[in-house]
């Protein structure tokens, strides 16, 4: 299935038009001078084509968009340093007026969410698949997986967590749920790649639980009930 249609965002990481536009103004043609809420949202609706807006914030670490035009995996050092460029140029102390404050804040935090949204491959992957129709939060959600053969690993990897007795096992253990998150951000991006979004489905779901144990893992202490997040 091809998703040709525009991108405007989802859910908690929609973003408007206007600080869409307003960015590309801050870090391409401030010298333009400031314009009219009405000319941004216009710009706007032209520059949304057929990629999710976080992508199109990026441009020179995103230069071909989003899957399948752009490859799933993404040079995080890259994009770390666009980000912080842009964020030198969007800082509200460089507001010339009250009203220009507001739109630079808002314009940051937004710039924030999408940064954050684009480092993590489980974030990345939930993103493109809601922005394709496809979200996963009911599956995900679930506190065991519906898949007989992702259950039987998680019970499996649960039981040897329960049965550890010391850091250095947990360590281990940590150690083999890492090779399982990298297996599995391969599948991603293989399967985003090809445009295969049932099976990026359910590589997304995967990934969720490995990274859920392994969040949790952090909070191990002998003795105690282990509890995998949700």
């Amino acid at each position: 299935m091809h998703v040709s249609h525009c991108y405007t965002g989802f859910g908690a990481h929609k973003m408007t038009g206007r600080y869409v536009s307003y960015l590309k103004i801050t870090t391409g043609r401030l010298q333009r001078g400031f314009r009219s809420a009405s000319q941004i949202c216009n710009e706007a609706s032209k520059s949304e084509k057929t990629w999710p807006s976080y992508y199109s914030l990026f441009p020179q670490t995103f230069k071909s968009g989003p899957p399948p035009h752009g490859p799933f995996a993404i040079d995080v050092r890259k994009l770390r340093n666009e980000f912080l460029k842009l964020q030198s140029k969007t800082h509200p102390d460089l507001a010339r007026t009250e009203e220009d404050k507001s739109q630079y804040e808002s314009a940051s935090s937004q710039l924030n969410k999408a940064y954050s949204t684009l480092a993590s491959p489980l974030s990345r992957a939930v993103y493109l698949l809601e922005s394709g129709g496809m979200g996963i939060a009911e599956d995900a959600g679930r506190k065991m997986p519906q898949d007989p053969e992702l259950l039987t690993e998680v019970y499996e990897l649960l039981e040897e967590i329960e049965n550890c007795q010391s850091e250095e096992e947990i360590g281990e253990l940590s150690s083999s749920i890492d090779n399982r998150i990298r297996i599995t951000e391969k599948e991603l991006a293989e399967s985003f790649d090809a445009h295969d979004l049932q099976r990026a489905k359910t590589a997304t779901i995967t990934m969720k639980y490995w990274v859920n144990i392994k969040e949790a893992l952090k909070e191990w202490e002998l003795g105690k009930p282990f509890r995998m997040l949700h």
